[in-house]
């Protein structure tokens, strides 16, 4: 069922590209440059909470700042107080976790990019799921327009969501559900990609399709990691440890 819902994912995505491409009136492509960086100038504007310690001080390895500091969680890999971003409390669709990002200037964006990935392992189910963007420019609270609702699929990859573009100061990520946890909500980058007016409709589609590409081989990839994992553990369970499971 998740593999199904997953590829599902992948595909609804495809169609949004190639409908995209012609619904912005004047042709347009993703740039290759994260406005949201820190070290483009970036900045988190507001965000509903992060994870303290039991004094109630912020946890810096799990500071919202992590979501845009470049850093990232690969493999076993950590960098040394970055771990991502954690909420304090578990995400609903009443009551969402959000971050407020602000990008340095108005810009016209139509591309994000959500890294799940955090120190948590993926099976403690805390990573990010469901999501909502939306953008301003009339000011941090708003009002706000939204330019997309979205899926980020249980896999350690970075996951692109493009948009039709639109002009922003700043842009809301609600989350509303993580992938089961009862502890917190988390992931570890977020990305935003300017829309760059270009004459040449084919070179936005290729742009876009290049996008969705790279996001299918990484799922593949990460598929056919699980399932090398699977059959190393299959092979090297006990026989004694496997009955028992399978009399459970």
């Amino acid at each position: 069922m998740m593999r199904k819902l997953q590829r599902t994912g992948l595909i609804v995505t495809a169609i949004a590209i190639v409908a995209s491409a012609t619904a912005w009136g004047t042709p347009t492509m993703a740039g290759t440059r994260n406005l949201v960086s820190q070290a483009n100038g970036g900045q988190i504007a507001k965000f509903s909470s992060q994870s303290v310690d039991e004094n109630g001080q912020p946890r810096a390895e799990w500071a919202v700042t992590n979501l845009i500091d470049g850093l990232h969680v690969v493999g076993s890999h950590t960098p040394e107080g970055s771990y991502g971003w954690c909420s304090q409390s578990v995400p609903s669709p009443d009551n969402p976790e959000w971050v407020i990002f602000q990008l340095p200037e108005k810009r016209l964006i139509s591309r994000v990019v959500i890294d799940p990935v955090t120190d948590d392992p993926e099976w403690l189910g805390r990573w990010v799921k469901n999501v909502r963007v939306s953008v301003s420019t009339e000011g941090v609270d708003g009002p706000y327009t939204n330019v997309g609702t979205y899926i980020v699929l249980r896999q350690g990859i970075e996951q692109t969501f493009d948009f039709t573009p639109h002009e922003a100061v700043w842009i809301k990520l609600d989350m509303t559900s993580n992938w089961g946890s009862d502890y917190c909500v988390g992931l570890g980058e977020f990305k935003v990609y300017e829309a760059i007016v270009t004459n040449d409709e084919l070179d936005q589609l290729i742009s876009r399709l290049d996008a969705l590409l790279l996001d299918l081989k990484r799922y593949r990839d990460s598929q056919l990691h699980q399932q090398e994992e699977a059959n190393t553990q299959a092979v090297t369970t006990p026989p004694a440890a496997a009955a028992a499971d399978g009399a459970q």
